[in-house]
């Protein structure tokens, strides 16, 4: 056989080789693009939707912003939403306020919120209120029966929200919190007044 004709044989296998290679590179990419189409599609199909609220929502947390403010997997479509109709339900718990965003405590009320109900289905008591951002006002009740709100006072990483709540049970809690001087009754007077 003429040399030229192995090297012709040889560079038609490896380019057979190569072609074979993307064809499969090729396959592969389609088969996990469309898969994970097809999970998105899932995803969204499995999210509760209504445009009437449950006297108890259930549902699973999906997002914390930040200590005092929860988002569920469960879309709203009821015009008092506002501007938040048709997206996940956001919840502002009722009778407490935790630290803004750069105040001492901000972060560390938002993990205690995450570590607490992040991923878990929780029961969200309320009247039915929104506030003007299209949250959902109410206590939220994680899987231990236990309230998120109180713990949140008890722990000193919100204060009870006396210009929205008159409860006396959040008000003690808060008195206890104080007398202990955890969270941010520990901070030095100056500083908390700051707050």
């Amino acid at each position: 056989m003429h040399p030229n004709r192995y090297e012709s044989i040889r560079v038609q296998i490896t380019s057979h080789t190569t072609y074979r290679k993307l064809v499969h590179y090729i396959s592969v990419t389609f088969l996990v693009l469309f898969l994970c189409a097809f999970q998105q599609d899932k995803d969204k199909q499995t999210i509760p939707k209504s445009d009437v609220l449950p006297s108890i929502v259930k549902a699973e947390v999906i997002g914390i912003q930040d200590g005092d403010t929860i988002e569920l997997k469960f879309l709203f479509d009821g015009k008092k939403a506002g501007h938040r109709q048709g997206k996940p339900l956001r919840i502002r718990l009722l009778h407490v306020n935790c630290p803004e965003r750069g105040k001492p405590y901000y972060k560390v009320a938002k993990q205690y919120t995450s570590d607490l109900v992040f991923r878990k289905k929780v029961q969200i008591r309320h009247a039915g209120n929104f506030d003007r951002y299209g949250r959902l006002l109410g206590e939220v009740v994680m899987p231990d029966g236990k309230f998120l709100n109180k713990e949140l006072v008890k722990m000193g990483y919100a204060v009870h929200f006396k210009k929205y709540s008159n409860s006396k049970e959040y008000a003690q809690l808060e008195t206890e919190a104080q007398k202990k001087k955890i969270g941010i009754w520990s901070m030095d007077p100056i500083t908390l007044g700051k707050l």
